[in-house]
């Protein structure tokens, strides 16, 4: 049986929306992830590899959508010096919601940070792929 070139367009249409909505689907952030990840997350950083600079610290992460940018948040990372917030820096973040992963966007260094459920841990990656800090954050209420 034959279907008229509008019945076909029609079909096709839908056929292609459904595949396109069902493929992104893994990439959108539902409006729970959002307020799962939004706001102020607390922990430390512990240096990963021995003999340098670094030293281990009490952090604070403090996340924020960015409002007409899908799976895009704000990041300022702090680290707790005598009890004050020390700013480290600043930066646009992705969430994979497939893989449950927030990322910096710029990488030297990247940070990956993984989402279960009130926790994300992770790591700071050098350019090279050296692991330099290892990073376990909860999140908080304030």
């Amino acid at each position: 049986m034959f279907q008229s070139s509008h019945a076909r367009a029609v079909r096709y249409a839908w056929q292609l929306s459904t595949c396109l909505l069902l493929g992104a689907q893994p990439w959108i952030v539902s409006a729970q992830q959002v307020s799962q990840i939004a706001g102020a997350w607390r922990g430390n950083s512990v240096c990963a590899v021995p003999n340098t600079p670094c030293r281990n610290e009490a952090n604070v992460y403090r996340f924020a959508e960015i409002p007409g940018k899908a799976n895009r948040f704000s990041c300022t990372a702090a680290k707790i010096v005598g009890g004050k917030e020390i700013v480290m820096g600043g930066g646009e973040w992705t969430y994979d919601s497939s893989k449950h992963l927030l990322q910096t966007l710029t990488p030297n260094p990247t940070i990956r940070l993984a989402l279960d459920h009130d926790s994300l841990d992770g790591e700071l990656i050098l350019p090279e792929g050296t692991i330099y800090r290892r990073i376990h954050l909860k999140k908080s209420s304030d």
